[in-house]
């Protein structure tokens, strides 16, 4: 029973170096921001429009703004990230997705676009491999590989009325394997499995476009470019289920109910290449605030063979929970045990992409991030632009028109946390 305790303890601490919110309950690797691009913005994702089909996981609404302009979107970490390399335990998260929309007012009479999409992704956090003793022989008896992954099934609407809205919903089968059968103790394994699903809700507010419907009158600058100007807000719940009954503990762990609240704005340009819009220059400035929105307390009872029984007592909180719209939003306060994310990104003619954010968590151990993409699409549009090449027909055109290819990279930095050379990287592609 020892051997398992320094185990899970030894895990619980490599998550709470990481800063991640979920202290004192199961599987916090569920808060880690997943999204390569949110992550070279502070790690912020509720709130971020992308088409990178990882963003699910951040929050399952972006699959309904995605399958108003999208098709299909297939994702993956390359390579897989290392997690915490300064601490050298050998741990390393990997993240996969694939996402697949319709838009259904294309085959039927509908008074605004909708559109409808499914999603699947996963997440497996590796948590090394480690070697079990007897404690009456200081040789080496054996050795197993410690993880925990979702698997997650996502459904996404959405609609493009005026603004565009998406709604979404995730449903999740959550493995955790922390430890053998027998390690230490006769009763069970510290293996684990429970179901959870996510809700989320996004906004996106053309303000360009819709002063442009009120005044009859398209604002451009000459040569078709016009301003661009988009406010968007996102809202998600995740991790939302019972608990983790592990058989060595003889309890059940809460899971890491999550609530996340953001907003961005973005400016810059726009114009059309072929019929395509096309951005020839943005900069998006976003914030988002996070908390944990379960409570635990632990309490411990000898049984009648003298090991001791832990008991949770659990408590919920419900809609924000101690997020402040106001104070966490638009000042940026860190307030209570929230944790408070934002970032700007700057992207030129759809092809280059850099970034910067920091996070300031509840506990300390604030981190800054950066990172950059690059589109291959924008690339092609850009050649276009300048009559450079401009393919008219036949399958390279379809592929020009309607494929994009995508590299995003980001890395955290810090001065006091575990997390700082973290970096993650992935590929991404997307048919229109």
């Amino acid at each position: 029973m020892k051997g398992i305790r320094r185990t899970v303890a030894a895990m619980s601490l490599l998550f709470l170096s990481a800063e991640c919110l979920a202290q004192n309950t199961a599987v916090p690797f569920l808060t880690i921001p997943s999204s390569v691009e949110g992550n070279g913005m502070g790690g912020i994702g509720a709130s971020l429009v992308t088409e990178d089909a990882i963003s699910n996981i951040s929050n399952p609404a972006q699959l309904g703004i995605f399958s108003l302009s999208n098709s299909f979107s297939a994702s993956s970490y390359a390579p897989k990230t290392e997690w915490l390399p300064s601490f050298g335990g050998g741990q390393s998260l990997d993240a996969s997705a694939v996402s697949a929309g319709l838009r259904l007012d294309r085959d039927v009479k509908l008074p605004a676009p909708i559109s409808l999409g499914i999603g699947y992704s996963t997440v497996y956090f590796n948590l090394g491999s480690f070697t079990t003793f007897d404690p009456n022989n200081p040789s080496a008896v054996s050795s197993y590989n410690a993880f925990e992954k979702a698997d997650m099934l996502t459904l996404g609407v959405g609609i493009n009325y005026i603004v565009k809205f998406g709604l979404g919903y995730t449903y999740k089968w959550i493995d955790s394997e922390v430890a053998p059968a027998g390690l230490g103790h006769p009763i069970g394994s510290g293996a684990a499995k429970a179901a959870a699903y996510d809700l989320g809700a996004m906004l996106q507010i053309p303000v360009v476009d819709i002063a442009s419907r009120l005044g009859h009158t398209p604002l451009v600058f000459g040569e078709g470019v016009s301003p661009l100007f988009n406010l968007t807000f996102g809202w998600t719940e995740r991790n939302i289920g019972g608990g983790l009954y592990y058989p060595f503990q003889r309890q059940s762990d809460p899971l890491p109910r999550q609530g996340i609240l953001g907003w961005n704005f973005e400016i810059g340009l726009q114009t059309r290449v072929d019929r395509q819009p096309w951005k020839l220059f943005s900069f998006t400035w976003a914030r988002e605030a996070s908390g944990i929105l379960v409570s635990v307390q632990t309490t411990a009872a000898p049984d009648s063979s003298g090991y001791p029984v832990y008991t949770n007592h659990v408590s919920y909180m419900g809609g924000l929970g101690k997020i402040h719209p106001v104070a966490n939003l638009l000042y940026g306060q860190t307030t209570g045990d929230i944790t408070v994310e934002k970032g700007w990104q700057i992207q030129v003619a759809q092809c280059l992409y850099f970034r910067e954010g920091s996070s300031s968590p509840f506990g300390g151990y604030a981190y800054n991030t950066k990172g950059e993409s690059f589109h291959l699409n924008g690339l092609v549009m850009l050649l276009e632009s300048f009559h450079i090449w401009n393919p008219q027909h036949g399958w390279l055109a379809y592929l020009v028109d309607h494929v994009d290819l995508q590299y995003n990279t980001s890395v955290y930095t810090s001065r006091t946390s575990l997390l700082n050379n973290t970096r993650f990287s992935s590929i991404n592609i997307v048919f229109k």
